[in-house]
């Protein structure tokens, strides 16, 4: 059996017979589109562009972020948007709320209404990366509406109170800036003396603990230590002195009362108060030499020369003549009791300083082992100090560029917008597009008439040349009769 293919002659063939089915959906499809372009609701756009004037002043000197170039424009929006502005360009450009249950809701209705029908863009010619931060030198205010004088009066609107309601706000901005940091830095500074106070207080509790003074504490104990050793060392001394004039002393008394002694035998007699004293002051020696100072013989002897000297000096006083004793005069008897005293004065002075040095050396060892825990008490206060310190120090800061950016905004030095190109009476609807809608039209007209068209000739079982008999009722084909055209 032989195999059909279809050629281009056929589709041709399959045109002519049904021309119609393809030509009445174009048809019906361009009326269609004629009616949508009558009926559907036309919206125009009215543009308005502004232009961004840069600072009288240096960037610098002004409180800016650096903001890319989609957040100015995307903080744009939010301006334009705002309940206030929108509510006040209602009013001015006479747009009435559509009908709702509640005023409110009609009024959200509204708001809603016009918020979509606002955009902010760049112009056409400004090509700038929107990521990346830069200055805005202009952006287009455009509004959608059905009525283009509507559209126009609404763009012309948004533009002028957006440049005056921006100027105001910014003003009003840098203010509440200050005033808020002007706060912000009073109550920091009122936290500032406070810890200034307690810690103050608290080091002047610990005065000579604090760990700044430790090491200060270290050299003054470590000097008074040797201080210490050497008055140890120079009171052994004074006490080896004061001995040894003692010994001086008593061995100048011993020769002298010897001496006296001597002299007044023949009129001592044995039985007086002179000679019995002179009697044990030898036992009293005697006693010394083989036995200790605390021994019970020495001390008993010690309290008898006591009695005997009372009764020596009592008998001395009954005889004048006998009531002096000369070797008590001698000079180097005298020198070596001065002496004597000054070597007891010396000691006196020495134990004092070293008893001193002892308080000294305690008190500031108990400042050494207490300043761990003073500098453990002042950690949380120094910390919380220093970072309030910090936060005053940069508040400052903030306070004085706020300060500045408030002078600017105030004298209108600060960035500025004015209006550029104004809005424009718009001719041709942004919406439906004439073009785009004829387009559609035909291209779906052309569609349904080649699916008609495809579709009839696929049902249709009507035989009409040889390879449809072959193919209907495969039977071959003896011979076929021309087409005759009548005349």
């Amino acid at each position: 059996m032989e195999e059909s293919t279809a050629h281009v002659l056929d589709y041709l063939q399959i045109l002519r017979r049904r021309k119609w089915w393809l030509i009445t959906p174009v048809v019906v499809s361009v009326l269609v589109g004629i009616v949508l372009l009558r009926v559907l609701p036309k919206e125009y756009e009215s543009n308005v562009t502004i232009t961004v004037a840069a600072p009288a002043v240096a960037t610098n000197y002004l409180n800016t972020g650096q903001l890319s170039t989609e957040e100015r424009l995307r903080a744009l929006t939010q301006q334009l948007v705002s309940t206030e502005l929108l509510t006040k360009i209602a009013a001015q450009g006479g747009l009435a709320a559509p009908q709702a249950s509640t005023e409110e809701q009609a009024q959200e209705l509204l708001m809603s209404r016009m918020r979509n029908a606002i955009t902010v863009s760049l112009p056409r010619q400004a090509i700038v990366n929107p990521n990346e931060p830069g200055r805005l030198d202009a952006f287009v205010i455009t509004y959608k509406d059905s009525d283009p004088g509507r559209a126009r009066k609404m763009a012309d609107l948004l533009a002028r109170e957006f440049i005056a309601e921006n100027t105001k706000a910014r003003a009003e901005r840098a203010e509440g800036t200050s005033a808020f940091i002007a706060q912000q830095l009073k109550e920091s500074q009122t936290r500032l003396t406070e810890y200034e106070t307690k810690l103050r207080d608290v080091k002047e509790v610990h005065m000579g603990q604090l760990p700044e003074q430790m090491q200060a504490n270290l050299s003054t104990l470590t000097g008074l230590r040797t201080q210490l050793d050497s008055n140890a060392t120079a009171l052994r001394s004074a006490e080896d002195r004061l001995s040894m004039v003692e010994r001086t002393i008593e061995s100048l008394a011993k020769a002298g009362r010897d001496a006296e002694a001597a002299n007044h035998t023949r009129r001592a007699s044995p039985d007086s108060a002179a000679a019995r004293l002179q009697q044990l002051e030898r036992e009293l020696a005697q006693a010394r030499l083989a036995y200790t100072p605390k021994h019970p013989e020495v001390q008993r002897l010690e309290v008898d020369v006591r009695e005997a000297r009372a009764a020596a000096a009592a008998e001395r006083r009954l005889n004048p003549q006998d009531s002096g004793n000369a070797w008590e005069q001698d000079p180097m008897y005298r020198q070596a009791i001065a002496d004597r005293e000054a070597s007891r004065l010396r000691i006196r002075d020495l134990q004092r300083g070293g008893a001193d040095l002892q308080r000294q050396i305690a008190q500031y060892q108990q400042r050494v082992e207490s300043a761990p825990r003073v500098e453990q008490q002042l950690a949380a206060m120094v910390r919380d100090y220093e970072l309030e310190k910090q936060q005053y120090a940069e508040l400052s800061s903030k306070l004085h560029a706020a300060t500045i950016s408030e002078s600017v905004e105030r004298t209108g030095a600060g960035e500025q917008f004015s209006l550029l190109y104004p809005a424009t009476l718009p001719t041709v609807p942004k919406s439906p597009v004439p073009m785009r809608v004829m387009l559609f039209s035909i291209a779906a007209g052309f569609i349904l008439g080649a699916g008609a068209t495809l579709g009839g000739e696929y049902f249709d079982r009507s035989v009409r040349d040889v390879r449809d008999l072959k193919s209907e009722f495969e039977l071959p084909v003896l011979g076929k009769v021309a087409r005759i055209h009548p005349r």
